[in-house]
């Protein structure tokens, strides 16, 4: 009993399980512990948790925080803050799975970092992989090239505790992968758009291909097996589903399933498709309602849940490119109407917006990964303060 306990509150939060086993040291004894398997177990993987763009400049590992940073969990509200000190010499690129895919800075090693039980698995650098790219004009300046951070990841770890890493590099529109104990990365022969808005799930990761006046098709690829490896490279991606009911549609993970987001025809109102009613084959029936969760659309999209977070709206969605007339707005799926999300000018030439920040606004910033690694606020025109600047001085 005490083993179906553990295993449920494990699938609802990894903190809720910490709490678990502190009871006491006989339920301590009988569960297993996160430290050393965070990254080779996904029962672990923090997917639950944000890294906080703290905003103000106060990027990781600015001395100002003095080697922490804080995570906020999206479904629960709640604040942690972490002693991270490995961004002193590595730049964050994505947090799949709510790992930490890291870059070192010197030479482009990389590494995923389970924030809260310090578990570390160390892949090739992508020096090769870099060279490679920049035969196709894919330019890289040094390993700390911001267009490199433009990068989707999907985690997966086969039964034997081996951990893949896939990447989706938007700006050459191909993919690589590496897994532990390999000595570089293997890229694919073919070219892909769409994988700007690439998601990850279940250790896969999923793509829009979206044409003008054309159905939208889905696309997945999946990681290599021991059978597919060799073959991996020149398999194209996977066409599962196609979408002709909104036009280019997002992806985005909400309540561990995929759903479409996007405009009618004619941009008068949001659909939410669940992809599962798509794939079989029965007539998809836009939903009505998602609960108590906000869905936020952009580079990186993301479902939060409102019942914990202040300023949120239940029951949502707000698209955060482009805003409309300056103003993010938020879409109410039930009544089909449109309301302000947060006060403040995103388009305006100075990128002024009114302080103190909301929650909403560091939210909206972790959809947009060059701000919450450069720990600015996100406006559509960067914008720092003289309080800013003197800060990063």
């Amino acid at each position: 009993m005490l083993e179906l306990i553990a295993e449920r509150v494990l699938s609802s939060d990894l903190l809720h399980y910490v709490w678990f086993r502190a009871v006491c040291k006989k339920w301590r004894a009988a569960t297993p512990c996160p430290l050393g398997r965070g990254v080779v177990d996904p029962r672990f993987h923090p997917r639950q948790w944000m890294m906080f763009p703290e905003g103000n400049g106060l990027h990781p590992g600015h001395t100002a925080l003095g080697g922490y940073i804080r995570f906020l969990n999206i479904d629960t509200g709640i604040f942690v803050r972490v002693q991270v000190p490995c961004f002193e010499d590595h730049s964050v690129l994505d947090y799949p799975d709510g790992l930490l895919l890291l870059q070192r800075k010197k030479d482009a090693a990389i590494c995923l970092l389970h924030p809260f039980t310090g578990d570390v698995a160390e892949f090739p650098p992508l020096a090769s992989l870099c060279l490679y790219m920049s035969k196709f004009g894919s330019f890289l300046h040094g390993p700390y090239d911001l267009r490199l951070r433009m990068v989707h990841a999907a985690v997966y770890v086969n039964v034997v505790g081996s951990v893949t890493i896939m990447l989706a590099l938007s700006h050459a529109e191909r993919m690589a992968y590496a897994s532990t104990g390999d000595k570089h990365w293997t890229h694919t022969s073919w070219t892909m758009s769409g994988m700007r808005t690439a998601l990850p799930f279940r250790g896969s990761l999923y793509m829009v291909r979206s044409s003008k006046n054309k159905p939208s098709h889905i696309v997945r690829v999946d990681p290599p097996d021991s059978s597919s490896s060799s073959s991996w490279p020149s398999t194209p991606p996977q066409m599962i589903v196609t979408c002709s009911a909104m036009t280019k549609p997002y992806l985005v993970e909400c309540n561990s399933e995929l759903l479409l987001v996007g405009y009618t025809q004619r941009k008068s109102r949001l659909l939410v498709i669940r992809l599962s009613d798509l794939l079989l084959g029965v007539a998809a029936m836009p939903l009505t309602s998602i609960g108590d969760h906000t869905l936020f659309i952009g580079t990186w999209s993301m479902s939060v849940n409102s019942r914990n977070l202040p300023s949120v709206q239940g029951n949502s969605i707000t698209f955060l490119s482009p805003p409309n007339n300056g103003q993010l707005r938020q879409y109410d799926l039930g009544r089909g109407t449109w309301s302000p999300l947060c006060d403040g000018n995103f388009l305006s030439a100075s990128g002024l917006i009114p302080r103190p920040y909301s929650l909403v606004h560091h939210i909206v910033s972790c959809c947009q990964p060059l701000y919450w690694i450069s720990g600015h606020i996100w406006t559509r025109h960067h914008h720092s303060d003289p309080c800013c600047q003197r800060l990063l001085e």
